[in-house]
């Protein structure tokens, strides 16, 4: 590891127990990839947390996806402090339960072995904030050091068999305060949201592996939406169930 990824994981560290945003300097912002997932690994150490969720996500289906680390999940209905977040973020998600080990090895993971690992899903709402206070121009690699601007997870209710749900026909809405704020139906990116976990748990078998109980959500259905303290949020999808969280003044 070099000093650079391991100066820019102490700076994010810092930032994320102290509840403050930093600007990363220029020399130890990660070139690509590659240096964003070394850092995230440092700041996994620096923390002394083991991940207990993963995000991970793509714009389209012919996309490399990307994924981080997530260290804070919480039952709906939850309850945040909104004055722990300098930007209240949600997303309306699915994830997936691993109910079976895929530990770190070298030989690949078949996607049979990976979906065999699959057999529950929960409805979920990713609580956004970001480390960095320039992350809205941030390029690609300094969000995904920044574990893709991820501050929690909201995990509502539990479907079994995941394969037998017709995604594209999937309807979605957020509600702020008992208000739809945005629906749609079949709007993930890259159809079914399944798709991704293959290619998580063999970027995971590089790192610490995938334990059984471990959530991975699955990307956004409805875009990022930024909320205002004192709010409640519902995520629903009705033909699976529904997550609620909300940010307390």
């Amino acid at each position: 590891m070099s000093k650079n990824t391991q100066a820019a994981a102490d700076l994010l560290v810092s930032a994320r127990l102290e509840h403050r945003r930093i600007t990363l300097p220029a020399n130890l912002r990660p070139a690509d990839f590659n240096e964003a997932y070394a850092i995230q690994s440092a700041v996994e150490r620096g923390l002394g947390a083991t991940p207990i969720a993963w995000k991970v996500g793509a714009p389209d289906a012919k996309s490399t996806p990307s994924a981080a680390p997530i260290y804070e999940v919480i039952s709906s209905p939850a309850r945040i402090e909104a004055g722990k977040l300098h930007m209240i973020g949600v997303e309306a998600e699915i994830a997936a339960v691993f109910t079976g080990d895929l530990p770190a090895r070298d030989t690949p993971y078949s996607e049979a072995e990976v979906m065999t690992a699959v057999q529950e899903l929960r409805v979920v709402i990713e609580v956004c904030d970001s480390r960095l206070s320039d992350w809205q121009i941030a390029d690609d690699a300094t969000k995904l050091c920044d574990h893709q601007l991820n501050f929690a997870l909201v995990v509502g209710d539990a479907v079994k068999n995941p394969h037998a749900v017709d995604y594209s026909q999937l309807a979605v809405r957020t509600l702020v305060d008992g208000k739809v704020l945005k629906e749609g139906i079949g709007t993930h990116a890259v159809g079914n949201p399944l798709r991704l976990l293959p290619w998580l748990a063999n970027h995971a078998r590089t790192r610490s592996g995938i334990r059984a109980g471990t959530i991975a959500t699955l990307g956004a259905w409805l875009g990022l939406h930024v909320v205002q303290p004192g709010s409640e949020v519902t995520v629903e999808f009705p033909a699976l169930g529904k997550a609620i969280v909300s940010f307390e003044q």
